[in-house]
């Protein structure tokens, strides 16, 4: 899923940035789904500010920050359903990172 991410979405996009900090910030503590959300709600935009420091983003912070918010929460969700038998969490919450952050940046 890294891999994919990083051959579709590299650096122009916030879509990337995203969905490599949901498989960073976040795995290994599915039982504290608060904390979780906590736990990517601040990952997320420190990466994403690092990328704009950098050059490679232009980002409303404003703007950004709901969008980042949102897709957290639907990561979240998506981590917490009791899917695991029919599709790894690793394989569904990126996708589903990915899916939410296309539909709300639109990069």
């Amino acid at each position: 899923m890294l891999m994919l991410c990083a051959l579709v979405f590299w650096r122009e996009s916030p879509v990337g940035v995203i969905c490599l900090a949901m498989m960073c910030g976040g795995d290994g503590i599915e039982s504290l789904i608060p904390l979780l959300l906590v736990v990517r709600r601040v990952v997320k935009p420190t990466m994403l500010y690092y990328y704009s420091a950098l050059g490679y983003l232009q980002l409303d912070w404003g703007y950004t920050m709901h969008r980042v918010a949102f897709i957290s929460l639907v990561a979240t969700v998506v981590e917490s359903l009791p899917i695991t038998m029919l599709i790894d969490d690793n394989i569904s919450v990126p996708l589903a990172s990915m899916l939410a952050a296309y539909l709300t940046f639109g990069h």
